[in-house]
């Protein structure tokens, strides 16, 4: 009897212990063997959270002196900005400045192995970018009698700039127009061969061999 009674006390007391109190925070559960504390496994159709609105992708590693002589060569504005900005110690500035262009390099030299008419095409774009800004600073402080002439050709470059523009939306739209019609294909071939790709799936999952793939 003195045995129960005793025991009795001690799960009592060791009932109260683990009891929280109020206020208490609740104690977290015990990880199962293998898993994280607080990330629980992704359940199925569970998709990884998209980046936030307006973040950025971390940018490959690059070497800044071959961003630097890229800028120099093809973009010299940005360049002198660069300067001015390290002559300043504006290590920050300097630093997204040079990342920033060096994926715009690693873009246009994989266009430029891609699609070298393109590449082309976007250089001319970029050429007349820069002439028209010139131009327009040229028009702001020309004098009187030079004005005119300026601006015209601030419109003649901005007319170029424009149909240029027009040209490379017109090879996206058509680009697109054949994705969809291959994603169409693709689809049609699906639904037709439903009852194969369904039964190789099963086969799949009861752990079968499968040659084909799913």
């Amino acid at each position: 009897m003195k045995t129960l009674l005793a025991l009795l006390i001690l799960c009592g007391a060791a009932w109260a212990q683990d009891k929280p109190r109020d206020g208490d925070a609740p104690r977290p559960e015990r990880p199962r063997e293998g898993a994280r504390p607080g990330q629980p496994g992704p359940r199925d159709g569970d998709r990884p959270p998209a980046p936030r609105e307006g973040g950025r992708r971390p940018v490959p590693p690059f070497n800044p002196d071959e961003v630097r002589e890229w800028l120099q060569a093809n973009e010299p504005q940005t360049f002198a900005r660069l300067a001015e900005l390290q002559s300043s110690n504006r290590r920050e500035d300097v630093a997204r400045i040079l990342e920033n262009a060096s994926v715009r390099m690693r873009e246009l030299n994989d266009l430029k192995t891609r699609d070298p008419k393109g590449y082309e095409r976007v250089q001319e774009l970029r050429r007349l970018e820069r002439e028209g800004v010139e131009l327009a600073e040229q028009a702001r402080r020309a004098a009187p009698d030079q004005k005119d002439e300026v601006t015209k050709k601030l419109q003649e470059n901005l007319g170029k700039q424009f149909d240029l523009r027009e040209e490379q939306r017109v090879r996206e739209i058509a680009e697109l127009k054949r994705r969809v019609e291959s994603l169409e294909k693709s689809l049609g071939e699906r639904k037709a061969g439903k009852e194969k790709i369904v039964e190789k799936r099963r086969r799949e999952l009861m752990g079968e061999k499968v040659d084909e793939e799913w």
